[in-house]
């Protein structure tokens, strides 16, 4: 009985929290294991949200035990709508992985006791804390598809549906996705002075969807979920829009170039180089760029990081998946030639349609003088491999 009241306590003065300051947009935990003086474990400093590690288990246990006291009805008392939604925020905020308090919150969404953008804006607090929990990411999914099918709904003479992910979804023709990161702070704050400005601004919830994405990853290392969030906002958002997989690619840049060894943001890159290769004839007419010189735009940005950080095995695995888009298009390139060459063709050659055993070669080159002979023992050791690699692979002596 004692833990109850002192969990109500808690509880109570985590809701009075975020009453006084609405727009809190980060939330952890701070290592004070033992109560000091008569004083709230609660901390809120600039909108930064702290709950000393001593209490938390006794407010988690009063929410969840609550909360699963209603969910089967065993609950002594009415919980109101307001009070289930504060519930449940206590708990998710702690231990996101709790699915079952996640779908009450769903129910709650369908049933309009909670807001679409009240979801997404706690959700973003919860990831400031676990930004590598599955279920919240999947969670926020679920209401991003909601808020996409209501905007649909709320559009002039709209009948599309968010079942589709290439057709169905907004047109985003003209839109810049160059979103400065440091304007998340400034995002945040819109969202919690004007909600329904927010819910009703699809360019701005995306931007700050990206957001979210980059920060989970900033925390928390080769982040899976943060980086198959971002994928699913591309292909379901913006339909995979030549000119945001562009953006992407130069915004994606600068970040892998501040976490060199993060397997995950080379693996973004590959997928949006691997989809703008689709879309070959919209890069040509309307942004005059051909797909091989992204390509090879990107070979020589490998290729810089690896002599710039020696030592670093994922950037090696990336630079495979380079050098073999490169040798397929030049392969196609040379085969091209072969089928339909005449001599106008022939002066008109480019520097992209050098003939891939050439290319093979400078790779090869390459390897030995900034690889092989490098002062760095894992250096060395790497690009005997890639070698190897190149020699098993292409089948060259």
């Amino acid at each position: 009985m004692d833990i109850d009241r002192r969990g109500w306590r808690l509880f109570q003065d985590l809701n009075n929290a975020f009453k006084r300051d609405p727009n809190i947009d980060e939330f952890d935990f701070i290592p004070v294991l033992e109560p000091r003086n008569n004083k709230s474990p609660i901390v809120l400093v600039e909108h930064k949200l702290g709950l000393e590690l001593w209490c938390v288990k006794i407010l988690f246990q009063y929410s969840y035990r609550s909360l699963m006291a209603w969910r089967n009805k065993k609950a002594s008392k009415f919980l109101a709508p307001q009070e289930l939604s504060l519930l449940t925020r206590s708990v998710v905020l702690i231990n996101p992985e709790c699915y079952t308090v996640w779908n009450i919150r769903k129910e709650m969404i369908e049933s309009g006791d909670i807001s679409i953008t009240d979801d997404l804006k706690l959700n973003s607090i919860v990831l400031t804390k676990h930004p590598k929990s599955s279920e919240t990411f999947m969670h926020r999914r679920w209401v991003l598809s909601r808020f996409i099918e209501n905007h649909l709904q709320s559009s002039q003479g709209s009948t599309c549906s968010t079942g589709s992910g290439i057709d169905g979804f907004v047109s985003i023709e003209g839109i810049d996705l160059n979103v400065d990161l440091a304007a998340q702070n400034q995002l945040h704050a819109q969202n919690g002075e004007d909600n329904g400005q927010v819910g009703n601004d699809y360019h701005k919830q995306m931007k700050l969807e990206i957001n979210v994405c980059t920060s989970s990853a900033d925390k928390y290392p080769c982040n899976y979920y943060a980086w198959s969030h971002r994928t699913w906002i591309i292909q379901h958002c913006y339909n995979c829009s030549t000119q945001v997989l562009l953006s992407e690619l130069q915004t994606s840049q600068s970040w892998v170039e501040k976490h060199i060894s993060d397997m995950c943001g080379y693996h973004y890159r590959e997928y949006l180089l691997t989809t703008l290769s689709s879309q070959k004839h919209q890069l040509w007419i309307h942004f005059s760029i051909q797909y091989t010189s992204l390509m090879e735009k990107e070979h020589h940005f490998i290729l810089d990081l690896i002599s710039t950080y020696p030592g670093h095995e994922t950037m090696w695995y990336h630079r495979k998946f380079v050098f073999s888009s490169l040798y397929d298009l030049h392969s196609h390139i040379s085969d091209d030639d072969n089928n339909e060459r005449d001599c106008e063709s022939n002066l008109k050659k480019t520097r992209l349609e050098i003939d891939y055993m050439e290319l093979f070669k400078t790779e090869l080159d390459s390897v030995e003088i900034h690889g092989v002979k490098s002062s760095s023992i894992p250096q060395q050791r790497f690009s005997q491999n890639y070698i190897n690699w190149l020699n098993r692979t292409f089948k060259v002596k």
